[in-house]
């Protein structure tokens, strides 16, 4: 399978990977990820592998970003993806064989894959967007005997404004420290952690998650308008939960997440989502259809671009998407029980019943 990344490929994941960020990003995003894309193929290109080609042994990092997508008043660069990365291999004591992202559309993972000539694994921790580190922790927030490193990267010392932070530990641990420098950082920051295996991310992680996304954009990009609505959920296996009018949308930034409720009314009722950056939860006239990590996300119905929870304000129209768990690549960290009741309490919703 292993092939060298293109710019049809750039517009494919941009387009399939920001829809499974389910609802962390949209129009906003594009031009940020449509760059960090390019800039990867111009500094050598990007090859993408398959778990299968690589040693089970293989080391290998995970680039991401932790923090707040959409309301948070951050700033972060492309060189901070790299020098995280950079910062984490100098602490490991075997060089990494590949990257793998957080979650989707994980641009930042080509960019450090191509500026440290990693190979680009076709796995994710998740297949689609999550809120926290340990919901992509692939099952460690259970295995409090495994340690990490994380790594957080932001500013430069030419700047004056350089913030650099190290933890070693369990990933509930360090990914609560994390958290924090995320809010230090204004919301978002740019990090690296690892190591683990290529069998561990192939029994733990979401294997074919790369190639899933780039599909989906394929699919969606072949359509536009209400055609890519359609072409999305036949994609998908899912199902249009609600077409209508946003009337409500309380989402605001707030001690590292985004948090609160948008509501939208159409002709098949009035569907709540429940919002961690991410949507977590969407029920319809009261009852639960789709909870995390089953697809939430929204379409524009006129034009087929994909909204995020951001952009979606009281007054506009938006097609609400939902698709269950098992129609696209999902690590086990996202239904880990250990990582759900923070984000329960936050939410002031149950989702562990509803695994």
């Amino acid at each position: 399978m292993t092939r060298m990344l293109t710019t049809d490929d750039v517009e494919a994941g941009m387009v399939g990977g920001l829809f499974l960020s389910a609802g962390g990003s949209g129009r906003n995003a594009v031009a940020k990820n449509r760059g960090l894309g390019r800039m990867a193929l111009d500094y050598g290109g990007v090859r993408l592998v398959s778990l299968e080609e690589l040693d089970p042994d293989a080391t290998i990092i995970t680039a991401t970003a932790v923090g707040a997508p959409g309301f948070a008043n951050w700033s972060i660069f492309p060189r901070d993806a790299i020098n995280a990365a950079r910062r984490l291999i100098d602490r490991l004591d075997r060089p990494p064989a590949g990257v793998i992202c957080g979650h989707v559309p994980g641009f930042n993972a080509w960019l450090v894959a191509a500026a440290l000539g990693l190979d680009y694994v076709d796995a994710a921790s998740n297949g689609r967007g999550h809120p926290t580190v340990k919901m992509g922790g692939m099952g460690l927030a259970s295995r409090l005997d495994i340690s990490i490193t994380q790594v957080g990267c932001s500013g430069s010392k030419a700047e004056n404004n350089e913030l650099s932070v190290v933890v070693d530990g369990d990933i509930v641990r360090t990914s609560n420290m994390m958290r924090q420098v995320a809010v230090v950082n204004g919301g978002l920051i740019y990090a690296a952690r690892g190591p683990l295996s290529a069998g561990f991310i192939k029994e733990n992680g979401a294997p074919g998650a790369i190639s899933f996304q780039l599909d989906l954009g394929r699919a969606m990009l072949a359509a536009t308008g209400a055609d890519r609505v359609r072409a999305t959920i036949e994609f998908l296996g899912g199902e249009l939960l609600v077409e209508g009018e946003v009337i409500e949308n309380t989402v605001s930034y707030s001690g590292g997440f985004d948090l609160g409720q948008m509501k939208v009314r159409g002709g098949k009722g009035e569907a709540v989502l429940g919002v961690y950056n991410e949507f977590m939860t969407a029920d319809l006239d009261g009852k639960r259809v789709a909870t995390f990590p089953d697809m939430i996300g929204t379409l524009d119905p006129q034009t087929g671009e994909v909204v995020s929870i951001s952009e979606s304000k009281p007054g506009s129209r938006v097609a609400v998407i939902v698709a269950h768990r098992s129609k696209f690549p999902v690590g086990k960290g996202a239904l880990d029980p250990a990582v759900f009741p923070e984000v329960e309490k936050a939410m002031g919703v149950d989702m562990r019943s509803y695994l």
